[in-house]
């Protein structure tokens, strides 16, 4: 069985109470520069009432810990998106949403993640100053994400990006051209922006590695993680791919707010899944080969000014 499906019938396994993906325990959550005292910083939501699987998951628990670290004040709620509850905070991080749980149905047709009204009062949140990170994923999440990206100006593929070139070469299983490598040497990563760049010495992003995921286009913003030409969008989850996608990570500003959209969720977590036969995959925060930790630090940072 390839790592795609692994992973896949991980995540649906951990719907049933047989945890496949799991918090790596190991993970060091501690920031050596806080950008702000303990919990004096800005308030965060991170938003749990649209079946985020990561959040469902317990997944989140190493991004709400590296945020408190780091002064911010976070805070998980189910509370639907309005105009009153959003003006409560400075940051809101959308994980992979969906309209049902993930793992129960294979597709989404009809169903909505957001209302009109969500959308509308999160866009006009955006426009009004408020800071905003989208965490997307491929086949079915992505064209569940689909129509809050749109309202900000991005089109998502549907399916799963696939590079046989720019990929980790070095996990011995197949699957492995979905294991998508941005670094300077591919000249894939953009090292000029503010979030790659850090505030101080040592917190340049110098390596990433996306799981999968899907694939973003939007004009008018600037590309962090760019697709090279010999990507490609290939089914996944039995769902036919569609669309294109330039990038992976686009961020931009919206009236006086700013926006973060990532086609792949699992960089700002910090697990393993169960691969059988006592192996398990790392991927997140924790994996020092890629700078996932500080990039989720750079993230906020840029977010918060």
């Amino acid at each position: 069985m390839n790592y795609l499906k692994i992973l896949f019938l991980c995540c649906a396994a951990a719907f049933s109470m047989n945890a496949q993906m799991v918090n790596d325990s190991t993970f060091d959550a501690s920031v050596k520069r806080p950008k702000f005292k303990k919990g004096k910083g800005p308030a965060l939501l991170i938003d749990a009432a649209h079946h985020n699987f990561i959040v469902e998951m317990g997944l989140a628990k190493p991004l709400v810990d590296v945020a408190t670290a780091d002064g911010y004040r976070p805070s998980i709620d189910s509370s639907l998106f309005t105009k009153a509850y959003l003006s409560n905070y400075k940051i809101v991080v959308i994980t992979p949403a969906m309209p049902f749980t993930f793992g129960s149905k294979k597709e989404v047709t009809t169903e909505s993640t957001f209302t009109p009204a969500e959308i509308d009062a999160l866009h006009d949140w955006v426009n009004n100053g408020g800071s905003l990170l989208l965490l997307s994923e491929h086949a079915p999440i992505d064209k569940s994400m689909t129509p809050v990206l749109n309202k900000f100006g991005i089109q998502s593929s549907i399916g799963i990006v696939w590079d046989s070139l720019n990929c980790d070469k070095t996990i011995p299983m197949k699957g492995f051209q979905t294991l998508l490598k941005f670094n300077k040497e591919n000249g894939l990563l953009n090292t000029e922006h503010p979030i790659t760049k850090g505030e101080q010495i040592g917190e340049q992003i110098k390596a990433i590695v996306t799981y999968g995921g899907s694939g973003l286009t939007g004009p008018e913003y600037t590309s962090l993680f760019t697709l090279s030409p010999s990507s490609e969008i290939k089914r996944w989850s039995g769902i036919n791919p569609s669309g294109s996608a330039a990038s992976q990570g686009l961020v931009g500003k919206v009236g006086k707010g700013k926006l973060v959209a990532l086609g792949d969720c699992n960089g700002f977590t910090a697990m393993y899944i169960n691969m059988g036969a006592g192996k398990k995959f790392f991927a997140g925060m924790q994996v020092t080969d890629h700078n996932w930790k500080q990039f989720v630090l750079n993230t906020l940072h840029w977010l918060s000014n």
